[in-house]
């Protein structure tokens, strides 16, 4: 009887695997089919008199990730979030500007999710820059954010539905503490610091933040909240202070417009017209007609736009473009994230490349690994050593690890609302000794020297081992003041002044010396190209992961490499819980991914400000 049901298994499993087979073949065959049926798609046609609708979803970023297409396919399970380039806005909106098929921009903003203060500005000079020559800028949005409405009050006419409001309540850094967390159960977190300014371990050894970092804090983001109340008076002809005094008084102009936000956003001057959708969308029906199915105004997706415009001549000489994005880490990693590996990689094929004209570092990191910050900026003076120049280019974020690969370039751009500095450096190193002992856990043994198992998270540090690793931070920071020094033509005593992890503006950055220039990304382009002698001809080339071409082919034949159109205008959120267990998430999770060999780290926490 057992040999029979042996044969029925064996039957039974046939039968699976000829139809497992057999679907297998059937989807092949079926890609293969829909590859050869499938024609090439045309290039987006710009309708003649059309709006230009300027809809960024997600986070606005420096390079966005490439994303898995069946994960796009289907929405349902992607938790991915949404993610536009600003390069990709500001070159749609620069192009617009000169051509004569484009009449007029729609800015929609309800669908960005975040956006740091030196993109909105950058976003704003460009809308800023499109309007100059006369086409006109509808600001459209079921409720402005505060970051939304510093791009939207570029527009001459803002449009806020009846339900919506804005908000401008200032700029402001809360963070969570963990001390008594963790002395609750047990852990003891071994820090190491050079820096009076240095706060970026506090939330592990205090319960609340230093008046240290609440005096630099209240200075960066004093300077932040200025600019963007300068940017906003300016742009809606309000006289200065309005903004101030607006918020000073809020409860009564809110009391005197009936408790309603719409209302009172248009009372205060913020807004032009409150009302539904059909009105704006009725508006610029009326003044640029209709779209070719009827059903809207006469436009074009600012994505589908840049499809469009895509094939021009370009320079042959090349501004390699390094894009530093992210927490600065050790080996290979994705845009995400500034692995050493990737981007080391990526200087090398720069600098090897003989179209390679100049090699431009842009930065949007706080920092990280020390020993992956030194391997970056390593591969960046080998390519000075070549006669290449370098020229580094600072966007929303460059400090610590940040400031340090730029440290030594030829020259520094900073936008005036860049957060940069913080030259100091930290070690952290949790042990889980007494952790272990509330659960009635203990840990023994021997070692042949005193250095043995020295690092052992369930034991307590030596005090060798803390003496150790403090000599090698101040080690660290002293390196970091020479190196600043020597790239900014400083003495050591003056980069000390302005360091001790203390964090700037980009503004105040360039009074200090910190940065050469105050400027963009196309401003560092340009200067990349003067320094290389090319500026007659040149273009950038961005140096980015290559999607894996079996992805790429089923993006194609689901249509889902580009998205011409939002999928909806209301961003989503994960709530104000959400967004707190979050937070806590990733401050806890940082003590699980310190990667640094040395264990140094140099990294600045109160620079996200989004």
């Amino acid at each position: 009887m057992q040999g029979v049901w042996s044969i029925v298994r064996a039957i039974g499993k046939f039968i699976i695997g000829l139809g497992g087979f057999t679907i297998g073949l059937l989807v092949i065959i079926g890609l293969i089919f829909a590859a050869v049926l499938r024609s090439p798609q045309p290039a987006p046609q710009v309708p003649d008199g059309a709006v230009l609708v300027l809809w960024p979803e997600g986070q606005i970023v420096e390079i966005t990730e490439t994303p898995d297409p069946l994960e796009v396919y289907f929405d349902t399970f992607n938790s991915r979030p949404a993610q536009t380039s600003i390069h990709d806005i500001t070159t749609a909106l620069r192009r617009a500007k000169s051509d004569d098929r484009i009449s007029a921009l729609a800015l929609v903003t309800d669908s960005m999710s975040g956006i740091a203060p030196s993109h909105q500005h950058t976003i704003a000079n460009a809308v800023r820059d499109f309007k100059s020559d006369g086409k006109k800028v509808y600001a459209i949005s079921s409720a402005y954010s505060q970051s939304d409405y510093l791009i939207a009050a570029e527009a001459d006419k803002i449009f806020l539905n009846p339900q919506g409001n804005v908000l401008l309540s200032g700029f402001a850094r809360y963070r969570l503490y963990y001390k008594s967390l963790l002395d609750k159960i047990g852990a003891n977190v071994n820090v190491f610091r050079v820096g009076t300014f240095k706060s970026a371990v506090e939330p592990f050894i205090r319960d609340d933040m230093s008046p240290a970092a609440k005096e630099a804090n209240t200075v960066f983001l004093g300077g932040l909240w200025d600019q963007y109340v300068s940017s906003v008076e300016a742009a809606r002809g309000f006289e200065t202070g309005k903004i101030s005094g607006d918020i000073d008084t809020i409860s009564t102009n809110l009391a005197s417009s009936g408790g309603d936000l719409a209302k009172l956003a248009l009372n205060t001057g913020l807004v032009d017209v409150v009302g539904p959708t059909s009105a704006w969308r009725e508006e610029l029906v009326q003044e640029y007609g209709s779209s070719s199915y009827g059903d809207s105004f006469n436009q074009i997706h600012f994505q589908a736009y840049l499809a469009a415009t895509n094939n021009r001549a370009r320079g042959k000489n090349e501004i390699a473009v390094i894009t530093a994005q992210g927490n600065i880490v050790m080996g290979e990693g994705p845009v995400s994230v500034a692995a050493a590996d990737t981007l080391v990689g990526y200087i090398r094929s720069a600098r090897t490349n003989s179209n390679t004209a100049a090699i431009l570092l842009r930065v949007d990191s706080p920092g990280g690994s020390a020993f992956a910050s030194e391997l970056i900026r390593q591969e960046l003076v080998t390519a000075q050593e070549q006669g290449i120049k370098v020229i580094a280019s600072f966007g929303p974020v460059a400090a610590s690890g940040g400031y340090w690969i730029a440290a030594t370039a030829d020259e520094i751009w900073a936008a005036p609302s860049s957060i940069t500095g913080s030259i100091g450096i930290f070690g952290v190193i949790p042990t889980y000794e007494g952790t272990l002992s509330k659960v009635g856990i203990s840990a023994d043994g021997i070692g042949t020297t005193q250095l043995a198992g020295a690092f052992d998270v369930t034991r307590p540090l030596s005090d060798t081992t803390k003496d150790i690793i403090q000599q090698s931070i101040e080690s660290g920071y002293e390196q970091f003041k020479q190196l600043v020094a020597t790239g900014r033509n400083m003495t050591i005593e003056d980069v000390d002044k302005i360091g001790q992890g203390r964090v700037w503006i980009g503004a105040t950055a360039k009074d200090l010396g910190l940065v050469d220039h105050l400027g963009g990304f196309d401003d560092a382009l340009a200067a990349a190209a003067r320094a290389a002698g090319v500026q007659d001809d040149y273009r950038a080339t961005f140096y980015v992961e290559e999607p894996d071409p079996l992805d790429q082919f089923i993006a194609d034949l689901l249509d889902s490499a580009v998205s011409h159109e939002p999928t909806d205008i209301f961003s989503s959120t994960s709530g104000p819980v959400g967004t707190l267990l979050q937070q806590a998430k990733n401050d806890l999770e940082f003590l699980s991914t310190l990667n640094d060999p040395a264990g140094r780290y140099l990294i600045c926490f109160e620079c996200e400000i989004r």
